[in-house]
């Protein structure tokens, strides 16, 4: 794949409302997101002002382990689909153990199946959409208590 194609996709990723961006070529798979830059910035800036408090208490909730509750958002958007087929059983069920890169559900955007996939392991506790639902980017789509 070429690594000029690669830097122009991320310029245009950071400068558009979508968060994830994800393209095969060639049995090459490359997949641009967003969600994970603004996690660990919306961290970092708690963890300096804990830091600049000076506050134990600040501190000691900003050294906490990281939440067990996950959302999983539409990276574009289309329309949301549960399952491969219609007729045919949904990817995942509440309740379900996923692992990280397990397929959730499609996202259909211009006559294009965009996969839903898992960013982390975990069980899935609440599915936001039903099957055939418009979806807009951001839009939160299931929610997964992590395994640590």
């Amino acid at each position: 794949m070429d690594l000029d194609l690669i830097e122009r996709l991320m310029r245009l990723l950071e400068n558009s409302s979508v968060n994830e961006l994800e393209l095969t070529e060639n049995g090459t798979r490359i997949r641009l997101s967003k969600t994970v830059a603004q996690t660990l910035q919306t961290n970092a800036a708690s963890t300096a002002s804990s830091s600049a408090d000076g506050s134990a208490k600040a501190s000691a909730s900003a050294s906490t382990a990281e939440p067990k509750e996950h959302v999983i958002a539409a990276g574009l958007p289309g329309t949301f689909y549960r399952s491969p087929m219609p007729g045919e059983a949904p990817f995942v069920e509440i309740g379900d153990q996923v692992e990280d890169g397990r397929k959730l559900g499609i996202i259909e955007a211009m006559k294009m199946m965009n996969p839903v996939e898992a960013d982390c392991a975990g069980f899935i506790t609440a599915i936001h959409l039903e099957d055939g639902a418009p979806v807009n980017a951001g839009m939160p789509l299931f929610t997964l208590e992590k395994i640590a």
